[in-house]
């Protein structure tokens, strides 16, 4: 075996594996811009959700306080 086969042999593999090793990291850079774009999309959402909910307690108290002012009507009328 010369020199050339030796390079080939032991050269091409390598270079390949290395080839590999870099375009696996550009999928993985990648992957992770677009996971970053989902967890701020989740944050804006579970963000408007706490909006809605603060909203449906706030909805929920007013309510009570106008069933207990009809209820007041309704014993006065009685």
């Amino acid at each position: 075996m010369n020199d050339l086969q030796l390079f080939i042999a032991a050269g091409l593999p390598t270079i390949t594996v290395l080839i590999g090793i870099l375009l696996n990291q550009r999928s993985v850079a990648g992957l992770e811009r677009r996971m970053g774009g989902f967890e701020r999309r989740m944050d804006r959402i579970e963000a408007r959700l706490d909006r809605i909910e603060a909203d449906l307690r706030e909805f929920y108290r007013v309510l009570g306080m106008h069933d207990a002012r009809l209820d007041n009507i309704e014993k006065r009328r009685a």
